[in-house]
């Protein structure tokens, strides 16, 4: 089944979920360009009842590895599928319940609406990708191939970065300082370049209507967030690295 057979065949609670994802991608990348969303290093008060970051992202992450898993084990697909769906699996396994565990300062707030509007989105794109997965009866192998190497770059990225992140930080300790290292000698938010190459590698590799949006809103995303830590850091760091980019090494 094509791409657009994959969109015009689904259920229409699939498509109303991947155009709310494609409207909510599109407001966020133009909004948050402007406002901050409101934790990590950019919290600050007026956003109304927060939890703890730790908390908030078990709460918020968990969701996408629920819904998938439902989805992709009620529908039951074939081996390739459950193999590419295991990348999406182990990365929200990572993120749901094992990082918040790991980060450093994770008893600081998180407003409860960032949280609420995350699980929204969990909900929909988990589901969405786990119902269009198990539908791609006849993969193209290269493309397949291609997407499982580009996602582990991905990873691997993603990770180095959170690494250099975590290790900033001593006991006891609760402040920010500039990263050093890896991908953060050409950019600001590495991480989140990380991020994007391992979700276009999903897209690549499950060629679905619901990957490729996942890809496109993570890009919306992100793109935003790593404007706002650049500028933070430069605001934060008369010593910061002039040459540093945002987020594209050499480019932005």
């Amino acid at each position: 089944m094509s791409f657009i057979e994959l969109w015009h065949s689904g259920a229409p609670l699939y498509q109303a979920g991947l155009i709310g994802v494609a409207a909510f991608g599109a407001a966020a990348f133009v909004l948050l360009f402007f406002v901050s969303a409101p934790y990590g290093r950019h919290h600050r008060p007026g956003w109304g009842p927060a939890i703890s970051a730790r908390w908030g992202w078990v709460v918020m992450e968990a969701p996408s590895f629920i819904g998938f898993a439902a989805l992709i084990i009620v529908c039951n697909p074939a081996a390739w599928a459950w193999c590419v769906g295991a990348l999406f699996l182990l990365h929200y396994l990572y993120r749901a319940f094992i990082f918040p565990f790991r980060m450093k300062g994770g008893g600081k707030p998180k407003p409860l609406l960032t949280v609420l509007l995350a699980v929204v989105f969990n909900c929909v794109n988990g589901a969405a990708n786990g119902y269009d997965l198990s539908r791609v009866e006849d993969p193209v192998w290269g493309l397949v191939g291609l997407g499982v190497v580009v996602f582990a770059l991905g990873v691997a990225i993603n990770h180095h970065s959170d690494a250099v992140l975590l290790s900033l930080r001593g006991p006891g300790e609760t402040g920010y300082k500039i990263p050093h290292g890896g991908l953060y000698r050409l950019v600001s938010a590495p991480n989140y370049l990380g991020e994007i190459i391992q979700w276009t590698g999903f897209a690549i590799a499950a060629a679905t209507p619901a990957a490729a949006l996942f890809a496109v809103f993570t890009v919306c995303n992100l793109m935003p967030r790593a404007y706002s830590h650049h500028q933070w850091y430069q605001q934060n760091f008369s010593d910061y690295p002039s040459a540093r980019k945002r987020l594209i090494p050499w480019i932005w």
